[in-house]
């Protein structure tokens, strides 16, 4: 793989030391090569105090690229040395018993590197575009030399032709090897372009919160903010995915708590000026961009639509958070488009009540709430008729003592201030939701 131009003798001597630490281990452990890579494949945890420094983004963006191209180099020969040495163990042992052993180690082994080059592809998909096309020009250009040489040997080529040929050969390979091409990562007008909340906003707001946006890249494990702590501002996720995890929502069980690109991140917490809910930690590399509090705070004093627009965007996060088993099935794209044309949001004075008819479902955002023989509801919460089936949220009726932020009345009264409550209808077959807007 050194002499096709794969890898770079930095990364033959890795893997090599990687092989030789393993042969030292064979007859004690299973085959554990990898494990001595990890180090080299995964961010350091200094990566993440590098985040958060005073450094330019542009620098520390290129370390983070160069850390990836180098954890890619290492993982794809990884994987292709097994490959190689897999089929060559079969051939050699047939299908024997300690043959299918080790095969069973080395697939196990490589698990992991597959894992990372995934991730990669699906956050960083340029990357490895272009580490394949260096391969490649490498490839082309060394047997263009073999095919120089082949013609010169049969009398095709005469020694001096033979030489000039060669020379240019050596030329474009310094060329490749002194200058090689370069990542280009997306720009940071394009990503927030794409963005549904930027995208969305109108054009005359647009331009004054875009100057303000802070470009970050974070990686694996990092924390975007953590539960219980103050809102500083919000999180604009454009490449790569986001986990949450909370002391307090952790009753509902959540499959897969992800939240993918295209998600606004602690929109709620600052509108409302709670603290913050859960979590948020990074799943996979993430690019980024955070707007401070304050900003947000000038951008929905700027319009009351605009005000209307950021409650909705924040009510698609906050609705996967309580009730992750209905909306976890969604698209962050499908919550949206759910928000804004399947769910009608009000502001209900002092005093007034709501009613919620079967099969509708309601989230307070604001306010306080009282029902019957219950604590003052606070927000956020999952407000409920007393007639909901349960079974299309997913839930269990012996669940319902244990969620603290789900009530469920025949009717709720607004307390002290004004409530905003978003409410949505669910379809009685299947635990889909209706496509049209509940009527009210």
């Amino acid at each position: 793989m050194l002499d096709e131009g794969r890898i770079t003798q930095a990364t033959a001597n890795i893997l090599m030391q990687s092989v030789d630490e393993a042969m030292d281990l064979v007859s004690s452990r299973p085959l554990c090569d990898w494990n001595s890579l990890q180090s080299n494949v995964h961010f350091p945890s200094y990566y993440r105090f590098l985040s958060a420094s005073m450094l330019p983004q542009s620098f520390i963006t290129y370390f983070t690229v160069q850390r990836l191209e180098s954890g890619c180099y290492i993982c794809a020969a990884f994987l292709r040395a097994h490959r190689i040495a897999r089929r060559q163990l079969q051939d050699f042992l047939g299908d024997s018993e300690i043959a299918k052993i080790v095969i069973d180690e080395s697939n196990a082994g490589g698990e992991e590197a597959r894992k990372f080059l995934e991730e990669v592809r699906c956050t960083f998909p340029q990357l490895l575009c272009v580490l394949k096309s260096r391969q490649v020009t490498y490839a082309v250009l060394t047997h263009l030399s073999e095919n120089v040489q082949n013609l010169w040997k049969t009398g095709l080529l005469e020694e001096k032709e033979m030489a000039h040929l060669d020379d240019a050969w050596q030329t474009d390979l310094k060329k490749l090897k002194r200058n090689p091409q370069l990542v280009k990562m997306p720009r940071v007008s394009d990503l927030l372009g794409a963005h549904p909340l930027v995208s969305m906003l109108p054009a005359a707001v647009r331009a004054p919160l875009l100057s303000n946006t802070k470009e970050k890249v974070k990686g694996h494990g990092a924390a975007l903010y953590m539960e219980g702590l103050r809102a500083t501002g919000i999180w604009i996720v454009s490449i790569g995915a986001v986990k949450w995890r909370s002391q307090r929502l952790s009753s509902r069980h959540s499959l897969h708590p992800i939240f993918s690109h295209g998600s606004t991140l602690g929109l709620y917490e600052v509108l409302t000026g709670k603290s913050c809910l859960c979590d948020m930690i990074t799943d996979s590399l993430v690019r980024c961009f955070f707007i401070e509090a304050e900003k947000i705070d000038q951008l929905r004093r700027s319009d009351p639509s605009v005000e209307a627009f950021l409650w909705q965007e924040s009510a698609a996060v906050i609705a996967k958070l309580l009730i992750p088993r209905v909306f976890e099935r969604m698209t962050m794209q499908e919550t949206r488009l759910l928000v804004s044309t399947g769910s009608t949001m009000n502001l209900y004075t002092k005093g007034e009540d709501i009613i919620l008819e079967h099969n509708y479902i309601g989230i307070i955002l604001e306010g306080t709430l009282k029902a019957e023989n219950q604590n003052n509801i606070v927000p956020p919460g999952v407000l409920l008729p007393s007639s909901m089936d349960l079974e299309l949220l997913g839930l269990q009726s012996s669940e319902m003592n244990n969620m603290d932020s789900c009530s469920a009345a025949n009717s709720f009264q607004v307390e002290a201030q004004a409530a905003r409550v978003i409410i949505f209808e669910v379809a009685v077959h299947g635990g889909q939701w209706a496509e049209e807007p509940a009527g009210w």
